[in-house]
């Protein structure tokens, strides 16, 4: 019969998974003196790197009552190494299964895991029970948590000016030629107004910010300064051919509605819309929250959107988590 692990070999285990996982992050199971002025503390896994945000891990067994507890005591403390503030907690909970294994590292590759997200500012994610997933998604989860708000701040303010300054092109066009823009609300399922340019201009942002990830990880996808930086005579046509190439590979709730709406805009408005938001893609890419934070949300709360949204549109601009991983990676929306 095997015996009853303990908590700590679980935590050894799942720390050694998530090490091989995120080779650049320096991962710490079960250690005392990492915090500032509090040397006797244990922490179950620390998460830290040099370019980003460190995050904590807190892990029981099932029922684990006390885990939430534990997990938002470490918010805010100071990490010795790096001197930076721990700005995400998670709770953890390992199915009782786990805690009865012979081979607690094979069973880690293979096991459910429950968990949620502790920010300083009292939010848990979800709001009520538990996302599910396996360690892989767990080390997907500290990425995307581990951005520093201040560069979240960052990105966010240079999203929102990027897409003021897109706009304007789709605003002038309402004026001029507007069976251009009542096509594009038509696209979206919206009425054509100011709120409904902004969220086409988000639509196309958000792919533009996640294309270079597609390139980075996929071969024969062209970085989006060969589509549509500098020097290219016809940024509309390249983007468009480029998004179809992405379409085949999938990530279709992305690029799928922002290759729809650049194609009602005509060639010299798209090039202006393109190579505005050129540059706020690479603001944002350049401060590590374009794979981490729902950016687009801030921009369109819900509380101002101010008429209904189709869940794809919304999905496709970054609102609701497209701005991060949407699409699902090569399973597209799944």
């Amino acid at each position: 019969m095997v015996s009853r692990q303990a908590e700590q070999n679980a935590n050894n285990a799942l720390g050694a998974t998530l090490g091989r996982m995120m080779p650049t992050c320096a991962v710490r199971v079960e250690n005392t003196r990492v915090i500032v002025g509090q040397s006797g503390l244990r922490l179950d896994i620390l998460i830290t790197a040099h370019d980003r945000a460190p995050v904590v891990v807190e892990a029981e067994f099932m029922p684990a009552a006390d885990v939430e507890q534990e997990a938002k005591e470490r918010l805010g403390l100071e990490v010795v190494d790096g001197r930076r503030r721990i700005e995400a907690a998670i709770a953890l909970r390992y199915p009782e299964r786990l805690e009865f294994s012979d081979d607690m590292g094979a069973a880690m590759g293979e096991a459910r895991l429950e968990y949620a997200v502790f920010h300083p500012d009292g939010t848990r994610f979800p709001e009520s029970g538990w996302l599910e997933g396996s360690a892989s998604d767990l080390a997907e989860l500290v990425r995307l948590v581990s951005v520093p708000q201040e560069a979240v701040n960052s990105a966010a303010d240079a999203l929102q000016d990027g897409i003021d300054r897109a706009v304007a092109a789709l605003d002038e066009m309402a004026m001029i030629r507007p069976a251009i823009t009542r096509e594009i609300a038509k696209l979206l399922g919206m009425s054509d107004d100011p709120q409904t340019r902004r969220m086409a201009c988000a639509i196309i942002a958000n792919a533009m910010v996640f294309h270079n990830r597609v390139a980075g990880i996929h071969e024969g996808v062209r970085a989006l300064d060969l589509v549509c930086g500098p020097g290219i005579s016809n940024p509309k046509s390249e983007t468009i051919a480029a998004w179809n190439h992405i379409l085949t590979i999938n990530y279709w709730p992305i690029f799928a509605i922002a290759r729809d709406v650049i194609s009602q805009i005509p060639p010299r408005e798209a090039a202006r819309i393109l190579n505005r938001l050129h540059s706020t893609a690479e603001e944002v890419e350049s401060s590590g929250a374009n794979v981490a934070h729902d950016l687009t949300g801030r921009i369109f709360p819900a509380s101002h959107r101010g008429q209904e949204v189709p869940g794809d549109v919304l999905h496709a601009s970054g609102v609701g988590g497209a701005s991060g991983e949407a699409g699902g990676g090569e399973d597209g929306g799944g």
